[in-house]
């Protein structure tokens, strides 16, 4: 790839986000809406200084929550997806169980969190880890799942064991989809926090904006969503860059043939043409 196409790439969108900003402003000050309504661009910048130190305070608490959530999510939904792809009596018994649950929405059981463990950051944490976990556990199991038989069969022909396997074949082979799933879960773990602080919680960004928007304050409502989305966007990049440097066949030197290589090739040339 060029450095005129990188380029490109990078200001095309940015280019576009300056453009719905300036027809945002312009069409909020040309229609008269009021700002309870509808902010302007630059009145959510300003409220984002002016009170920086109340919006950033309750997103330490939804940071840490979102954290906790996700890792425990990453944990518990590996664990599943071990046991799903090895047991088929845990794969034909529990996963149905699993799918069945999804069926039942996250904010109706924040009640029965709250008075299980109490108005602290232990139902928030659950309630994050659940929304991330089905789509982490699915990738997961997906991953897992994808080495055809002929390679396993291979491997266990040179005496190989079920964990060198796992660690060689099996892992290698499904990190694209399990870092797909890593990456959605991003977002998820995001919106379950926030969602968790609408019950029961007396801090946080989704507390914030439950407060502001029962005193009708829409522009901290918009200050806290760009700076709650912001951190979603720079998670979502900080496992996408994991991402690169956990596969570097695909992305590095190492590329298989046919992927994208980060070494220029030669193009053969007849022996004459070379002289």
């Amino acid at each position: 790839m060029s450095r005129r196409s990188t380029s490109t790439d990078i200001a095309a969108p940015v280019l576009l986000m300056f453009f719905i900003l300036a027809m945002w402003e312009l069409m909020v000050r040309v229609l008269g809406i009021q700002t309870f309504v509808l902010p302007t661009p630059t009145q959510i910048v300003t409220t984002i200084f002016t009170d920086r130190g109340m919006i950033f305070k309750h997103l330490q608490v939804t940071l840490f929550e979102i954290a906790c959530g996700y890792l425990l999510a990453v944990v518990v939904g590996f664990a599943v997806s071990i046991a799903t792809v090895y047991s088929l009596a845990f794969r034909r018994g529990a996963l149905p169980l699993i799918v069945a649950a999804q069926t039942i929405p996250v904010i109706a059981i924040a009640p029965i969190l709250v008075i299980w463990f109490g108005y602290n950051a232990v139902p928030r944490i659950i309630i994050t880890a659940l929304v991330a976990f089905f789509p982490l556990t699915i990738s997961f199991v997906t991953g897992l799942q994808s080495v055809t038989p002929d390679f396993i069969a291979f491997f266990r022909s040179l005496k190989a064991s079920e964990f060198q396997i796992f660690l060689k074949l099996r892992l290698p082979a499904g990190l694209p989809s399990i870092f797909a799933g890593l990456k959605v879960a991003t977002t998820l773990a995001v919106v379950g926090a926030t969602i968790s602080e609408w019950v029961g919680a007396s801090e946080g960004i989704g507390y914030l904006i439950a407060q502001d928007t029962a005193q009708i304050n829409t522009t901290r409502v918009f200050a806290s969503l760009v700076v709650l989305g912001a951190f979603g966007m720079a998670f979502f990049a900080a496992v996408s860059f994991a991402e690169r440097a956990a596969m570097p066949w695909v992305y590095g030197k190492l590329a298989w043939p046919g992927m994208r290589l980060g070494v220029k090739q030669e193009v053969a040339q007849p022996a004459d043409a070379r002289e």
